[in-house]
């Protein structure tokens, strides 16, 4: 009985991932492909078998990830762990690597906004390290203006696709002044790092969750795309130095 109910509900969570929780998918716009253990960080969270966002490995059991990829819209509360699972090692989705069950999801209360809220993700076993799979160090600084940033992910390659990218993307982009992005908001946030890029660059829904590293440290998760993918808008990443205390803390549980 617990089996059909489970199967059932993976059932509903598919239908509504296909309809009313499709925008979580995107990828990395006018990136190129990376290479094999060339960002070892990076993994692909899915939900009832369906890739929909990026995640960040910070340990062997540990990952983090944006709270729009773990909840319905307008939400903080998660969906159960069970219906996730966390794929690393490897830069094609649907081929090699290996993929875990997610055990816990712990969402940071502290957010501002929902759009920029975190998630740390607790797997079930644990990630065995290689050239691979590897965690990245958290930064406990925001990067200065004008640094250059890599950015990664698997979502959409540009505006109207429907499917996460298969294989991974890589690409740059650059911290901009937080005021920026605000305006464009209509509102401030103290947790977002504001980054600019060429048009048809950047991110793209399905790239949430995905690291932005500078100086070998993690210093933002992607968060939000103002207007279309790839517009001379810049993007929104969630701080990880705002919520550094936290993830360590939490972590340590």
């Amino acid at each position: 009985m617990k089996q059909i109910t489970l199967l059932a509900t993976i059932g509903i969570f598919a239908i509504v991932i296909g309809g009313a929780w499709a925008a979580p998918q995107a990828r990395i716009a006018g990136g190129d492909d990376a290479v094999p253990g060339q960002i070892p960080y990076q993994a692909a969270l899915s939900i009832a078998g369906l890739y929909t966002c990026g995640a960040v490995i910070l340990s062997e059991r540990y990952a983090l990830t944006s709270l729009y990829c773990v909840c319905s819209a307008g939400s903080d509360r998660p969906w159960p762990p069970q219906m996730f699972s966390f794929t690393a090692g490897t830069t094609d989705l649907y081929s090699g690597g290996v993929r875990i069950v997610v055990e816990e999801i712990t969402v940071n209360p502290n957010y501002h906004d929902l759009s920029t809220g975190i998630a740390l993700l607790k797997l079930t076993q644990p990630l065995v390290f290689s050239d691979y799979i590897q965690p990245i160090e958290l930064a406990q600084t925001n990067p200065p203006l004008n640094a250059d940033v890599e950015i990664s992910g698997w979502g959409r390659t540009k505006e109207g696709q429907t499917d996460m990218y298969r294989y991974l993307q890589i690409n740059g982009a650059t911290v901009v002044d937080s005021m920026e992005c605000t305006r464009v908001l209509g509102r401030s946030d103290p947790d977002i790092l504001c980054m600019s890029h060429p048009r048809k660059n950047g991110i793209c829904m399905g790239d949430f969750g995905g690291p932005a590293v500078y100086n070998g440290k993690v210093v933002g998760i992607a968060s939000v795309v103002m207007g279309e993918c790839g517009s001379l808008l810049p993007d929104i990443f969630t701080s990880v130095a705002e919520h550094y205390e936290w993830i360590q803390k939490t972590m340590e549980l």
